[in-house]
């Protein structure tokens, strides 16, 4: 067996990510990672309740049907025959409190539910988290044309501006590095739309994120 072989079958996908969320965002968070080559994750886990609405576009444009449940429609669209390569576990109902236990093998959580109302819940998720060892990552605003800047910040701490700051209000640990919070930093009453362009960078930099995360598990470097 030559040495590039032997590197190749080091490069297996492992692990398990659970995403919180297959709306506009989390469709194409999904997205990048179940295609990662070379590495990646063996299982992606994904919770919620929605369905497809007249303008999911991007769902409808990678084939899911009106009314299909969002979760169940990206295991029928990406789940192979095999298994064994890449694992989709979805689950047709939003997640709760009630569900926490699902996320104790996790390797990376991420959460792209948003709004007012998931504030309680992102704090909850992202507490069990940290005191889980588990690296999690959620959203910090979607709002924007699509030219503005698309922060990743490491903590609570570092965090100037957006909806991620309500999380204070939760006891939300302050400096926990397992932690991520990625976006515009854009809130709905700052009047900007939601553009693909920005749904795409945003997923771009959550993508990259997990992978790092999911990067020094693997090699068992502290965060």
């Amino acid at each position: 067996m030559d040495r590039v072989t032997i590197l190749e079958e080091k490069l297996v996908p492992y692990g398990k990510l659970v995403l919180l969320g297959a709306g506009r965002l989390g469709v194409r968070v999904f997205e990048r990672l179940v295609m990662t080559h070379r590495g990646g994750f063996s299982k992606i886990t994904v919770f919620d309740g929605g369905t497809i609405e007249e303008n999911d576009y991007y769902h409808i444009l990678k084939g899911a049907l009106p009314k299909e449940n969002k979760a169940s429609f990206l295991k029928r669209r990406f789940l192979t025959p095999d298994t064994r390569y890449k694992e989709i576990e979805a689950f047709p109902f939003d997640f709760s409190e009630s569900n926490i236990d699902c996320l104790e093998d996790a390797s990376v959580v991420v959460s792209t539910i948003a709004g007012g109302d998931t504030i309680p819940l992102v704090a909850t998720v992202g507490k069990f988290c940290i005191e889980k060892g588990i690296p999690f990552i959620t959203t910090n605003g979607v709002f924007g044309f699509g030219d503005e800047e698309v922060g990743t910040f490491i903590s609570l701490a570092s965090v100037e501006r957006g909806p991620a700051l309500f999380l204070k209000e939760y006891d939300f640990p302050a400096s926990s590095p397992l932690t991520a919070f990625i976006g515009t930093g854009i809130l709905i009453k700052d009047g900007l739309p939601i553009s693909p362009i920005i749904l795409d960078r945003v997923a771009d930099a959550i993508a990259i994120q997990v992978l790092k995360f999911h990067q020094r598990r693997k090699c068992g470097r502290s965060y």
